[in-house]
């Protein structure tokens, strides 16, 4: 029996003997800090509302706890608790309660009800920032000692286990953001004994092994480790398939191992007409308060370009919406008017040098992206959807890379799942990574992901996060 280990991983001859290709087993660990951080975070707000009543008072420090909880997540610093360095920590941690501060002081005064005296809220916001602080150093001694981890095996051999080691190696930056740290236990990658599939229980005992990942795709040896995998799946073991192992920990669509028949059997893609409904009705409501609240501010951005740039203050501009239809889309204008004039269609990139001063503003907090809100009531766009591209861009795009038209299947948003974990697309690599984000809201739509993604969007806007 052939063995051999190159780099981290271990190749070895699976049971059946005319199998050609080597059953290819991985491991990685994901740290889970979220379940402590939520834990602290109840307990202290619990805390806090037991001794308000107690004391029948108000509610000033559970609301400063409340708000500082959604700006610690809002942050991530729920995650960043295993793997962030000190500095970007503090930070992140520092900016986070002066906006949940910020946020409480203006709720205060506009609500004076809810407060009777400023000195109560010091002690909540005290306990909410020293919670990070003193769970930290606990949360990564318990990582390092394997507790709070998901032990994963990545089990197959061939292209797709290729690919999905692959994704995951290059892709660690992003997987951290989504989940914690990966990395390989060294007591499996650097084994020397024979591991085949007869020994799949033996290993997902020893190494504590919570989930495997049948990356598989010829359907013989599939059916085998199936097979092996029945006694363990009924014990309790999370079993999934690399397709959805993939969007479960990243948050998007695997573009690069799907196929055809995953659009059909895949679980999702529902679109009721009450679904409809209900999401029209929420954009309608959104976009006249966007346009009857933001109309001051649309009038400083309007003076300000004007004075910064000559041409229009708006731009208008073809592009394509659901099921491929064109229409115009309206935005405060960022750029030149003679942008595009030698060039042609171009990508916008960092320090674009067609980008106005004006307009670099507007793009880092998308307050360029506001009069959307006038297609969202003409029912050409929606507040949450893949970001509408131009008819230019949709058919180089569609030419090389796969499915790329399956993202007109929805509504195009002023904000959208891609737009908020992806930054804007600026080469066919940046529209092949936001399409698996696209893909993966196509799929899952639906007034709860939009809420979600809304709270997402206000963390882009109140700390600058575009470009």
């Amino acid at each position: 029996m052939h063995i051999s280990t190159i780099k981290n991983t271990t190749w070895v001859a699976a049971s059946a003997p005319s199998r050609k290709t080597p059953l290819r087993v991985r491991p990685y660990c994901v740290a889970r800090p979220r379940g402590v951080f939520v834990a602290a975070e109840l307990a202290l707000f619990t805390a806090a509302l037991l001794q308000t009543a107690w004391v029948g008072g108000t509610f000033e420090a559970p609301i400063v706890i409340a708000l500082c909880g959604l700006f610690f997540h809002m942050k991530g610093l729920d995650k960043a608790l295993v793997e962030a360095e000190p500095l970007p920590f503090f930070r992140d941690l520092f900016q986070a309660l002066a906006f949940a501060l910020g946020s409480a002081a203006l709720l205060f005064y506009f609500i004076p009800a809810l407060a009777s005296r400023a000195e109560a809220t010091l002690p909540g916001a005290f306990l909410a920032g020293v919670m990070p602080v003193m769970l930290r150093p606990m949360v990564q001694h318990l990582v390092r000692r394997k507790k709070l981890v998901e032990g994963i095996l990545i089990v197959g051999a061939g292209e797709l286990a290729e690919k999905l080691c692959r994704a995951l190696g290059s892709s660690s930056t992003s997987a951290r953001d989504q989940r914690g740290v990966l990395h390989f236990p060294e007591s499996l990658a650097t084994s020397e004994a024979a591991v085949d599939l007869t020994r799949l229980q033996e290993i997902v005992a020893s190494e504590r092994i919570s989930r495997v990942v049948v990356a598989e795709q010829d359907e013989l040896h599939r059916a085998k480790i199936e097979a092996a995998l029945v006694d363990p799946r009924l014990r309790g073991l999370q079993v999934n398939n690399a397709l959805d192992f993939y969007e479960r920990y990243f948050g998007k669509v695997w573009v690069d191992g799907l196929s055809s028949d995953w659009f059909v059997y895949s679980q999702g893609f529902k679109f009721s007409r009450t679904g409809q409904f209900v999401k029209r009705s929420f954009d309608l409501v959104s976009a006249v308060l966007m346009l009857v609240l933001g109309a001051p501010l649309f009038v400083l951005i309007a003076i300000a370009t004007k004075l910064d740039s000559k041409g229009p203050v708006l731009f208008r501009q073809v592009r394509v919406g659901r099921h491929g239809k064109t229409f115009e889309i309206y935005k405060f204008r960022s750029m030149r008017v003679d942008a595009e004039s030698k060039i042609g269609p171009a990508w916008a990139t960092d320090f674009d040098p067609r980008v106005t001063r004006v307009g670099r503003f507007l793009r880092k907090f998308r307050l360029d992206e506001l009069p959307q809100a006038y297609n969202v009531l003409r029912g050409e766009m929606s507040m949450v959807g893949p970001r509408p591209e131009r008819p230019f861009f949709v058919d180089r795009l569609t030419d090389v890379i796969p499915f790329y038209e399956m993202r007109h299947y929805a509504k195009p948003g002023i904000t959208g799942w891609a737009q908020v974990m992806y930054a804007y697309g600026a080469s066919i690599e940046d529209s092949h990574q936001k399409l698996q984000y696209d893909l993966h809201y196509v799929k899952h739509q639906s007034l709860l992901c939009d809420l979600k993604i809304l709270c997402k969007t206000v963390k882009v806007v109140l700390f600058g996060k575009g470009r």
